[in-house]
């Protein structure tokens, strides 16, 4: 059953993760080639008040408003999707691996309110204007995440190489 409940998730996140592709496919520029990503590590009010007059003169920051109200839904799900294919890879063979899998199951879930407040930091910025602290803290959120879902993968990735292709046992 947990097999079924990941994969719900997995799919789910598929589906949200090509809306967000699709819907950042519009704020993808010569000046913006990072689209969202872009903006979400600006880090600087002058950066971020780059990729927000680059979208205004394409005319689409309702489209960046409407990408972060997709991600809501995105980092609702992603997290729980990762927590859950750690805990399929995972065993309890008291290996440093897998208690670096056990740590991540429950890091990666740190993913939602970092998420959260990225998001609301840069809706707080394109509605109202870029800062410093709002582009340095939300560039900080994203970096971290970022972050945890790249080792929570390259984890996943290790386990399943390992489950693939086991160690012939010496003895």
């Amino acid at each position: 059953m947990r097999f079924f409940g990941w994969l719900f998730l997995a799919t789910l996140s598929l589906v949200l993760m090509v809306q967000l592709r699709l819907t950042d496919g519009a704020l993808t520029s010569p000046e913006t080639p990072w689209g969202i990503v872009g903006f979400e590590l600006a880090f600087t009010q002058v950066r971020a008040a780059e990729i927000m007059s680059t979208w205004r003169s394409m005319g689409v920051t309702e489209i960046a408003l409407v990408s972060l109200g997709v991600d809501v839904a995105f980092l609702l799900v992603y997290p729980f999707m990762f927590r859950g294919l750690v805990q399929l890879l995972r065993r309890d063979n008291g290996s440093n691996f897998d208690r670096l899998g056990a740590r991540l199951a429950f890091a990666v879930l740190l993913c939602i309110p970092l998420d959260a407040l990225e998001n609301a930091l840069l809706w707080r910025e394109l509605v109202a204007g870029a800062s410093n602290p709002l582009a340095v803290t939300a560039g900080l959120a994203a970096s971290v995440k970022f972050l945890l879902v790249l080792v929570t993968a390259a984890w996943c990735a290790g386990a399943l190489l390992q489950r693939l292709f086991p160690r012939p046992a010496h003895g």
